[in-house]
């Protein structure tokens, strides 16, 4: 029997209702976590780049002054290095708080009754939680540059000579490159969920892990990431709606509020869609999507508590 996308959406549904706390009021917690740090650094720190282009841009409209004069004055290495190691720092949060966001929706979607204190389960296992982001961001890179060769050697070739030829030909790898960074990003989906459910396994065998058992699987998990392309559109159209209400009294009104309309809207969408990825590596791994239904090979037992609530 193949993965059952419906019943899998509805089991998800289902834990989001009998988990306590509310999943939504815990994904609130992980946007102020990460969203609301990335917006109160921004506001602390902004890109010198993009504030040196624009200033330079300021003055050439004027006529009086160089703007590369102005672009040197403003852009020091001492705030690009400030600049880059603040984003570096941010990422690397970033991979861990979404470690702990893993870890609360695979529980809630096993109905463990998580808390809120899941969402900081990759500050327990900090390195391989990591590791693990690095290690497939690299992997991901490493092919995408390795795709992307091909690509720019057509085209230079194609501008140098003026084949049309060459240029369709470049612009066939481009496509055939961006469909193969697609399918070898699936490769390492789960790798985060081995990670997860075995303490002692390193990042990057978590990896190989995750490779294996997505063999004849990436189909089917693209399959079910677009089954939720309506919801991300229904989202959109709520920010939408909102700016354009909004916008009768002021644009700033109007952001605003399509901020919040959307933004409350995805705090019931992301437990959503994440439990029901959990699901799916439930059956990938286990056979079955109701993981307590399902011992495994071996009397395999979960390595996670009893269903005691957590805070």
């Amino acid at each position: 029997m193949g993965f059952n996308r419906p019943e899998a959406k509805r089991l998800a549904k289902a834990a989001m209702r009998n988990t306590d706390p509310n999943p939504m009021l815990v994904t609130l917690v992980f946007v102020l976590l990460t969203t609301g740090v990335s917006y109160l650094v921004g506001l602390v720190l902004t890109n010198p780049i993009y504030d040196a282009l624009y200033t330079a841009y300021l003055y050439l409209l004027d006529g009086a002054y160089d703007p590369m004069f102005i672009f040197k004055s403003l852009l020091s290495p001492g705030m690009v290095a400030v600049y880059m190691l603040v984003s570096l720092l941010l990422n690397v949060y970033f991979w861990v708080m979404n470690f702990g966001y893993a870890s609360y929706t695979l529980r809630m979607a096993r109905g463990e009754q998580p808390g809120y204190r899941r969402l900081f389960d990759g500050f327990a296992a900090l390195g391989r939680a990591i590791l693990v982001s690095l290690l497939t961001s690299i992997f991901l890179s490493l092919w995408g540059l390795l795709f992307m060769v091909p690509y720019m050697v057509v085209m230079i070739l194609a501008a140098l000579l003026g084949s049309m030829g060459l240029m369709m030909l470049a612009i066939l790898l481009l496509i055939g490159g961006m469909v193969m960074m697609v399918i070898f990003s699936y490769r390492y989906r789960l790798a985060t969920y081995f990670l997860l459910d075995h303490p002692e396994m390193g990042a990057l065998e978590s990896i190989t892990q995750s490779k294996q058992a997505m063999k004849g699987w990436k189909g089917e998990l693209f399959i079910l990431d677009w089954s939720f392309f309506g919801w991300l559109l229904l989202v959109a159209l709520v920010e939408l709606v909102g700016i354009g209400l909004g916008t009768l009294f002021s644009p700033a009104l109007g952001t605003l509020l399509g901020t919040v309309a959307a933004g409350a809207f995805s705090l019931w969408l992301n437990p959503y869609m994440n439990g029901t990825e959990a699901n799916f590596y439930d059956w990938v791994t286990h056979g079955s999507l109701s993981y307590r239904e399902n011992n495994g090979p071996g009397g395999y037992q979960s390595p996670y508590g009893n269903n005691t609530p957590e805070l």
